[in-house]
């Protein structure tokens, strides 16, 4: 049986070392993200001689395993009956994902069925095309009017001490959340705020004297910025491309790419990426259906 433990953070770092310069922009290797969403995904990690494993409930379907990440390197079709016997001794199925789509077929020639979650992608874009959004021809009016609608606004760098007027501002637009997504993502935000340094996040603040129309805040991983959490005033016409392009503007100097998640049933933020014609569009793939 493979000797997991609980993820941590400690291991958040570790695993970066890992992970970097491989070009994996599918936003669940992002260690960051594992660890900030942990109270939800319970993910749990094992450092092994040549094979890094990390398992997490996914719910609705139980415990799934990420491929093995490669550490020193080895025999792969061995390591991946480890894991399914892993997963025997459990008894429960052994569910593999997210597959890269650079390994799909690796995983098909050693005989697993590969199947696309079409629910779960990963939008990859230029970090520049984003910090200039008032260029860009379908949200030039939109931040146009906000800037004329709120014309005292700033940009604030977020420091720990912000998050009561973080949470004070969540509790302005409650009513307007997915009730589904709501507590996860206080969790995930309490995460960042309490390793906002830790962890080098870089997060931002919409606002003006009276009040606060957007917050943000997201990681870096290699030569890419992944936006974590976006909490904004739906109300407020151009708050969105406003808030994403303002990060952007704080986190171009350290990446050339940035990246998103994208879950279907989000039409206003799946219209806004698509309108931007994303470079490429990671896919989560695995053996089983979601």
């Amino acid at each position: 049986m493979i000797n997991f433990h609980k993820f941590n953070f400690l291991d958040c770092k570790k695993l970066k070392t890992f992970l970097d310069e491989k070009n994996l922009f599918l936003y669940e290797y992002n260690p960051y993200w594992i660890f900030t969403n942990a109270s939800f995904y319970k993910p749990e990690i094992c450092f092994g001689n040549e094979y890094v494993f990390i398992r997490y409930n996914l719910p609705g379907t139980g415990k799934v395993y990420y491929p093995p990440i490669k550490n020193q390197g080895g025999n792969l079709e061995m390591t991946l009956l480890e894991m399914a016997e892993d997963a025997n001794e459990l008894e429960i199925p052994f569910y593999l994902g997210p597959i890269p789509e650079g390994d799909r077929r690796l995983y098909e020639s050693l005989s697993y069925s590969v199947l696309k979650n079409d629910n779960l992608s990963t939008y990859i874009f230029n970090m520049s095309e984003l910090s200039n959004l008032a260029l860009n021809k379908n949200y030039k009016s939109d931040i146009k009017t906000f800037n004329k609608m709120h014309k005292d606004v700033f940009l604030k760098k977020v420091k720990k001490e912000d998050f009561t007027q973080i949470i004070e501002f969540i509790s302005t637009i409650r009513d307007k959340q997915d009730e589904l997504e709501f507590y996860p993502k206080i969790n995930e935000l309490k995460e960042c705020m309490d390793h906002l340094y830790e962890l080098d996040l870089i997060g931002v603040l919409l606002l003006d004297e009276k009040q606060t129309y957007g917050f943000a805040v997201g990681s870096l991983m290699d030569n890419c910025f992944y936006y974590h959490l976006m909490f904004y005033d739906s109300e407020v016409v151009g708050a969105l491309p406003m808030l994403i392009s303002a990060l952007a503007k704080y986190a171009q100097a350290f990446s050339r790419f940035a990246a998103m998640p994208a879950h279907k049933g989000k039409k206003e933020l799946i219209d806004l990426y698509e309108s931007l014609k994303p470079l490429r569009i990671e896919n989560y793939n695995g053996n089983f259906n979601v």
